[in-house]
Parts: structure tokens; C-alpha cells; sequence
């Protein structure tokens, strides 16, 4: 008898089949659940924990040690500022500071006025800066530069120099105009001791306005007032006021030495120091002798830096 053959699984219709495995594991996902929370908490922590080193605000005060003599930036903007500490001043000898409020980025600067009234400098002067020192010296360029009067001059541009350690840019300054007068608050004229272009001091005086006449009173006779309008139209016929010659101004001369150096915080702050000279002129002076008003008042480079140097001590102390 024949044996009967045998028939294989595949033809009888079974398939091998894999059981299909989920992504990720029910002890996987609790893993995975722990692990994002875990990082969310530590977000969270981190940005409640993180101190910047920005200042605290009360009342519009900034909150720090010795607020009087800080030099503090602003970072931020008006509406939402950031306040860093980036340094401090203190006293200098045989000069007294004053120090004043500031807008913008800057919260305060100090100006050092020389006690000796003989002294060749009107002051020193110290403010914080907001950006690098290389920015803040190519931005005081292109200011002075702009603003430069028609007898003024910026200078050998922007310099280097390392002094005690310190890397500075620096940059001289030169302008010579006529005073700017201002109105004071009791409604007198004060000229100030900045000077202003040429040019605009130069400008053509306008004539001045022509009072009206007085109306005569009312006369019965005619011939009064004939006369009256007779004389009116005289005075409309006379010149509304004599050409008068400008009178002859001084000139105001100021030298500056501006030098940017890096904070102590960080380099992305600078500490601007100035030395300013200044001097009135006789009125009247030609360019010959305003050239030699101004060989006598302003210093040489050498002696701008040694007042720069006088100054550092006020603001890195073992300088």
C-alpha cells in the first residue's frame, strides 16, 4: 500500500507570522516622561535661579553698594532697563568731584574740576560706557567728526596706547567758534561756554521790527488831523532801521582727549575717561592771531596723556 504524502504547513494555508512590537515600551515611556520632566524642571529652576548680575530696581532707584560713586550702564531699554555695576570712582587728589545724572545707557558720570584755578585742564572727566572701547572710540569719531566746526580738526583719528596694563583708544579734538548765547530762565541772554559754528554766529542780523505808531486821539479840527496822518506817512516813508555792523566776537577753544578702555566687569562695557581744555579769545581776533591764541592754550599729546594718567587712579586704583 502507498504511503500517503506529506503536505507541508505553507500548503495547507499557514504563514509565519511576528508579533508586532509597540515603539516604545510602557517602562520606556515612563523613562521618557521622567527624563522631559525632569529637564522642564530644571528650565524652570534655572530661569528663577539665574542672577545675571543686572541690579535691582526700587522705587526707580537702582539697589547697589555705594550708588553714589558707581558707574552703572544700562543694557536694556527705557521702557525696560537692565542696570550693570561696572565700576566705581573715588577722589582725586588736588581735584573735586561732582557728580551728575545721565539719560540713555548711561546712569551717572563725574566731572573732576582742578582746585588750582592756574591749572591748564577745565576737568577730568569719567562715565560709563554701554559698548566695546573699540566701538565707543569709532562712534565719539564719527560724532566729532560730524560736528566739527568750520576752524576745528579731529586730530591723528583714533590712536592706541597701553598704560599700567591697560589698553586705550584714544582720539584729540580741536574746535574753535563763537559763543552761543541762551536764554536764561528770567528771560536774559547768557553766553555759554560752548561754541558754536562759525558759520551760524555769522548769520545776517534781522532788521528789527518797526513799532507801530501810536494812534493820535480824536480832534474836532480838520487841519489836526491832516497833520497827524502827514506825520504818520513820514515816519512810513523813513527806513525801518539803520544797517549796523555785527560786533566783533570772541572765540571759545576747546581741546579734548577722549580714551575708552575695557571694564573690570567684562570687556563688553568701557570706561570713557576726558581731559578738556578750554579758553575764551579776545573779540576781534584774525586767524593769524587766533593761531597763536591756541599755540598758547592748548596742551601737546604727551602732556594731554600725563593728565590722563593723573586720572586712572580715580577709577583702578593700583593704576
Amino acid at each position: 500500500m502507498a504511503k500517503k504524502a506529506k503536505t507541508s504547513a505553507r500548503s495547507k494555508g499557514y504563514r509565519k507570522t511576528e508579533k508586532k512590537r509597540p515603539f516604545l515600551t510602557k517602562k520606556e515611556i515612563i523613562y521618557l516622561v521622567i527624563i522631559v520632566a525632569a529637564i522642564a524642571l530644571a528650565l524652570i529652576l534655572g530661569s528663577l535661579l539665574y542672577d545675571d548680575g543686572s541690579l535691582d530696581v526700587v522705587d526707580g532707584v537702582v539697589q547697589t553698594e555705594n550708588l553714589d560713586s558707581s558707574l552703572i550702564v544700562n543694557a536694556g531699554s527705557k521702557d525696560e532697563p537692565k542696570y550693570f555695576k561696572i565700576g566705581e570712582v573715588g577722589e582725586l587728589e588736588g581735584y573735586t568731584r561732582e557728580r551728575t545724572d545721565s539719560l540713555g545707557t548711561t546712569y551717572a558720570s563725574f566731572y573732576y574740576y582742578p582746585e588750582d584755578e592756574a591749572s591748564d585742564v577745565e576737568y577730568l572727566y569719567v562715565a560709563p560706557g554701554a559698548k566695546t572701547p573699540v566701538s565707543m572710540a569709532q562712534t565719539s569719531y564719527i560724532s566729532s567728526m560730524s560736528s566739527t566746526m568750520v576752524l576745528g580738526s579731529a586730530g591723528e583719528g583714533i590712536q592706541e596706547i597701553d598704560i599700567d596694563g591697560r589698553h586705550f583708544y584714544y582720539l584729540i579734538t580741536q574746535r574753535e567758534g563763537h559763543p552761543v548765547a541762551e536764554t536764561t530762565e528770567d528771560g536774559s541772554t547768557d553766553a555759554t561756554a560752548s561754541a558754536a559754528p562759525v558759520a551760524d554766529a555769522t548769520a545776517e542780523i534781522e532788521p528789527e521790527a518797526t513799532q507801530d505808531a501810536t494812534a493820535a486821539p480824536e480832534i474836532a479840527s480838520t487841519e489836526t488831523t491832516a497833520e497827524t496822518e502827514g506825520a504818520d506817512a513820514t515816519a512810513e516813508e523813513e527806513p525801518a532801521d539803520a544797517t549796523e555792523e555785527e560786533p566783533a566776537e570772541p572765540y571759545v577753544c576747546e581741546q579734548t582727549l577722549t580714551a575708552f578702555t575695557s571694564s573690570d566687569l567684562n570687556d563688553d562695557y568701557s570706561i570713557l575717561l576726558r581731559v578738556r581744555v578750554s579758553g575764551e579769545s579776545e573779540a576781534g581776533l584774525d586767524e593769524e592771531g587766533l593761531a597763536a591764541f591756541t599755540e598758547d592754550l592748548y596742551l601737546s599729546e604727551e602732556e594731554l596723556l600725563d593728565y590722563l594718567r593723573q586720572l586712572l587712579p580715580a577709577v583702578f586704583p593700583e593704576a
